[in-house]
């Protein structure tokens, strides 16, 4: 990414694209991230940041047909955070880390240990939707589509 920012200098609108980049870099690898995910997540992470790697090469490429795309995911990152925001009692300080309260010991008392698998198998829906949307290169080890993020969705709110 360092390489694609001195390459699009001038280009604000490319500059701020990665700069939205670098954001979902850090939303998927916190600092912690060793603690907080499973082994099994571990062994998709190369992926994930793979296709972020490319999204970003392709997106300084073709900016338009790139951000068509993210549109289509914030529908869901959006709706994650909002589902994230109802089960917390205060508000923490940076919403950057949000998804990854639900992975903690000290997570929201507002769910319940279904839920919290629920909105866990969520978060990584949208990451397979963003290599399915990407990187279809990379595959996907099984089908995402908006009708099946939208059960996900679904399935949460249902879950007490």
């Amino acid at each position: 990414m360092h390489k694609l920012n001195l390459k699009n200098t001038g280009n604000n609108p490319v500059l701020t694209f990665l700069k939205e980049t670098r954001t979902d870099l850090q939303r998927l690898v916190p600092p912690d991230f060793p603690e907080i995910y499973s082994f099994d997540r571990l062994k998709e992470l190369p992926r994930y940041l793979k296709t972020l790697a490319l999204r970003a090469e392709r997106g300084s490429l073709n900016l338009a047909s790139t951000q068509k795309k993210m549109q289509e995911v914030m529908i869901y990152s959006r709706k994650l955070q909002q589902i994230i925001k109802e089960g917390i009692q205060e508000s923490p300080k940076d919403d950057l880390l949000l998804p990854f309260y639900i992975n903690k010991s000290d997570a929201p008392v507002g769910f319940s240990d279904d839920k919290k698998k629920k909105i866990d198998e969520f978060f990584w829906m949208i990451e397979e939707y963003k290599v399915s949307l990407f990187a279809q290169e990379l595959k996907n080890p099984y089908p995402v589509s908006p009708k099946k993020l939208n059960q996900m969705i679904k399935e949460i709110e249902e879950t007490l």
